[in-house]
């Protein structure tokens, strides 16, 4: 099957030198062989340039993207290291510890997300 489907291609291709060639033009069917050839190589590059184009202006929007990623996330660490270490300070369950730090009584609501 795709032998039958690479010799339609090929057909499609160069029907004008077959054409050409059986008709008893040899000489013309050469110079358009090349021609033909030289052509659809010249196609091809610039058919993969595109691709490898688009593959570079992919990646750079990748890596904007990444980096605005990292620098959300390193913000997240940032900001729960800091609640961690505020945290520890109340890990002393018992009432009377010294080393427990008294939390400051302020009349305002609670941020139950942020937990103060």
């Amino acid at each position: 099957m795709t032998v039958l489907i690479s010799m339609i291609d090929f057909l499609q291709q160069n029907w004008e030198g077959l054409f050409a060639f059986i008709t008893g033009g040899g000489l013309l069917t050469l110079g358009t062989a090349k021609y033909a050839k030289k052509s659809a190589e010249a196609s091809a590059m610039k058919e993969w340039q595109g691709v490898y184009q688009e593959t570079i202006k992919d990646l750079r929007e990748d890596k904007v993207i990444l980096k605005s990623e990292m620098s959300e996330l390193k913000r997240i660490v940032d900001q729960n290291t800091h609640d961690i270490e505020e945290l520890k300070s109340y890990e002393c369950i018992v009432v009377d510890c010294a080393l427990r730090k008294k939390r400051p009584r302020i009349n305002k609501p609670i941020d139950y997300e942020r937990g103060k």
